[in-house]
Order: structure tokens, then C-alpha cells, then sequence
């Protein structure tokens, strides 16, 4: 989906997007052991990235977008999962004609064991209702699966805006978790906006740690993009002690 989001995003003016698989051998470019593959390809016709902006482009928090358009978490996270996996991420470019990012996978040699037991999750300590703040939207609709899988009820905004005239409303608000770089204002602005309408609500700070700028105001319990589930339920069951 990250894919396929990047290759809409580079075609503003339109244009068409292809998906291919196909068997495949590792060779020396993706520098993987011998052995058996499948290489799935995502091919648009968009803007292309200069050769600069590609060698950048699986960097963590590293955008070509403008703010408020993309985290900079996407390709480095299809990254991640390929190198995890004991693939790999191989990305082609060529400004004004498109990109290809192709995921090579290595194909299965054998049936996973049966685990002996299948592991119980842990709730959070206590139900709450959360205000979560996120413009992203693959990062929206994760975190709200996550945060109602840990027994929350969310209340999902795009913006610093909509979630102060939520705030105004006077529903109530248990904790409010927030991105910080978002357009319009800032999840800082946001939370220094929200102490001024409910000076008690605990607020979560989800954010990359380069985009915090000095000197801020603020003291705000952070939590670091990307997390897992049990990091964010383990960070909530603090603040709603």
C-alpha cells in the first residue's frame, strides 16, 4: 500500500500504475544469498526522482513531499520489512518518466512449525476515550486499528484545527495522542492551543525525533515513529495511570 500511495503521489497530472510478479534469482546488485525469489514491481509513469533523491530516498524520515504530505516513514519501512524477511528494497528512477520499486522476497522452502501455544495479548491497563491527530493516512487508520484493538475508543482527526473544535465541543477526552509536523499547525501549536481549553488533558507526542525544533516550550511525553502496539500501549497505560 505504501507503494502504491508513493506511485499516486508522483503522478499529480495522472498517469497509470502497474503491479508485476514474477520468479526471480538473486543477483549480485541486490547482493542476497542464492536462492529462489519472487519480485514484486510497483511501476508508475509520475514525476520520477533525481539520482540525489534516490540514493536518500529509504532514508528514515527523508521526504521529497511537501509538509504535511508525506512522513518520510514510508519507503524506509517497505525497506525494512524486505531486509527482515532476508530480502531487499531496489528502486529505479528517471525524472519525467517514473519510477520502479521492486520488493524481492525469498520464496518459502518449508512449512512454518505450529506454534505450541498462540500468545494472549495484553489490554491496556484501562479503556479510554482518545483524540488522535495524524494527517498521514496509512498512519491513521494503523494507529486507530491499534488503539481500538487495545480496547480504546478513537476519535479520529486530520488536523489541529478539527481536533480543537472537538476539544471545544466538550465531549470528553481521556488523552490526546498527536503528530507534530502536520499542515496548518503544528501538533506543538495544537497541544499549547488544548492547555488553554483543558490545561489537564494528558497529550502523547508521536513524532520522529528530527522534527522537534529547539527550545521548545513544552515538556509532552514523546512517543518515536515508527512504534509496534506494545510500545504505544505500554506508553498510554503510563499516562492513564
Amino acid at each position: 500500500m505504501n507503494l502504491a500511495i508513493n506511485a499516486r503521489d508522483a503522478m499529480p497530472d495522472g498517469g497509470s500504475i502497474e503491479i508485476r510478479i514474477r520468479d526471480d534469482q538473486a543477483d549480485e546488485e541486490a547482493r542476497l544469498p542464492p536462492g529462489q525469489y519472487l519480485a514484486l514491481s510497483v511501476i508508475d509513469t509520475g514525476e520520477g526522482m533525481s539520482a540525489e533523491t534516490l540514493k536518500r530516498a529509504v532514508e528514515p524520515f527523508f521526504s521529497s513531499k511537501p509538509v504535511g504530505k508525506g512522513t518520510g516513514l514510508g519507503l524506509s519501512m517497505v525497506h525494512g520489512l524486505a531486509v527482515q524477511l532476508g530480502g531487499a528494497l531496489q528502486l529505479s528512477s528517471e525524472v519525467g518518466v517514473g519510477t520502479t520499486a521492486t520488493l524481492i522476497l525469498p520464496v518459502a522452502t518449508q512449512l512454518p512449525k505450529a506454534e505450541a501455544s498462540i500468545p494472549v495479548r495484553r489490554q491496556a491497563g484501562r479503556s479510554a476515550v482518545i483524540l488522535f491527530v495524524d494527517d498521514d493516512p496509512l498512519i491513521a487508520m494503523s494507529t486507530t486499528e491499534m488503539l481500538e484493538d487495545l480496547g480504546h475508543r478513537v476519535i479520529g482527526v486530520s488536523s489541529g484545527l478539527h481536533a480543537l473544535d472537538i476539544i471545544r465541543s466538550g465531549q470528553q477526552i481521556d488523552l490526546m495522542v498527536t503528530d507534530h509536523v502536520m499542515p496548518g499547525m503544528t501538533g506543538l501549536q495544537l497541544a499549547a492551543a488544548s492547555r488553554q481549553l483543558r490545561p489537564s488533558l494528558p497529550i502523547l507526542l508521536a513524532t520522529g525525533y528530527a522534527e522537534l525544533p529547539e527550545g521548545s516550550q513544552l515538556d509532552l511525553p514523546r512517543l518515536a515513529k515508527p512504534y509496534h502496539q506494545d510500545q504505544l500501549r505500554d506508553r498510554l497505560d503510563q499516562m492513564l495511570r
